[in-house]
């Protein structure tokens, strides 16, 4: 599995958008059916869709993070991404829109633009991660799922353990469909575990030793393989020596929560 370096939530939207504009299908609901690869009306489709619009309102969020003149010049075309996408005003099983329609060539136009300014501007972050290598973090997530359940109730509460499995095997989910939803979302949801997993961690108060001691090293080893997934070389020693300090700050609150208690 292979990215360019222009891995960014808005060069997946437009490239999500210009596929389903492109469309041959008779209506804009077979056209998203048939980019998604799920079933119109399904649990599946609505998944996937729904990953659409995160993209959407990651484009947004990281617009603003753009230098003024050119936020400006993006906030101009956010409504007319929003509508491709919603498309809140037509039936979307209505064969007489094409899904030509969703969008014109200057707005989808815009759209790569936007795109190309977030991965110049921030390159290397969360928003435009330079790697295409997804294994580790997979493989990373695998771990925990497995530590998470070798857990006792009395050391972590089930509902807890449950949603931090739930949002380590959706991030599994991503990562198995980085083709349509790309790296920079892989990122995201990355960076949302591990401050569910550093929060988490920081709580816990009968676990015993050996298995925080477990929990500090698989941190340690996600938060490396994210870092190094964000910036890549050539650079990679320098990420993993700043991916091992901030852990070893983390391991260090967490310690002294479990002194305390």
């Amino acid at each position: 599995m292979s990215f360019s370096n222009e891995n960014t939530a808005a060069h997946q939207l437009h490239m999500l958008i210009s596929r389903v504009r492109s469309s041959s299908q008779a209506d804009v609901a077979l056209a998203w059916s048939e980019v998604l690869d799920a079933e119109w009306g399904s649990h599946e489709f609505a998944r996937r869709h729904s990953e659409v619009v995160a993209l959407l309102q990651m484009t947004i969020r990281q617009v603003t993070a753009l230098p003024e003149r050119a936020r400006t010049r993006c906030e101009r075309h956010v409504d007319a991404w929003w509508f491709a996408v919603i498309q809140p005003l037509i039936n979307w099983r209505d064969t007489n829109r094409s899904p030509l329609s969703i969008i014109d060539d200057d707005k989808l136009d815009h759209l790569e633009s936007t795109a190309d300014l977030i991965s110049g501007n921030l390159v290397g972050s969360d928003a435009a991660p330079r790697s295409a290598d997804l294994a580790g973090i997979a493989d990373r997530c695998n771990e925990w799922i497995e530590l998470l359940a070798s857990l006792s109730e009395s050391e972590i509460d089930g509902p807890v353990r449950d949603q931090l499995i739930s949002q380590l095997r959706h991030l599994i989910w991503l990562i198995d469909n980085a083709g349509l939803f790309g790296g920079a979302r892989v990122a995201e949801e990355a960076s949302t575990v591990i401050g569910s997993l550093t929060q988490t961690g920081a709580s816990l108060v009968n676990v015993r030793d050996e298995n925080v001691n477990r929990w500090k090293k698989a941190l340690l080893a996600f938060v490396t393989a994210c870092v190094v997934f964000n910036q890549a070389s050539p650079i990679l020693q320098q990420s993993i020596t700043a991916g091992e300090g901030l852990v070893r700050e983390i391991a260090s609150v967490v310690e002294d929560f479990h002194d305390q208690g």
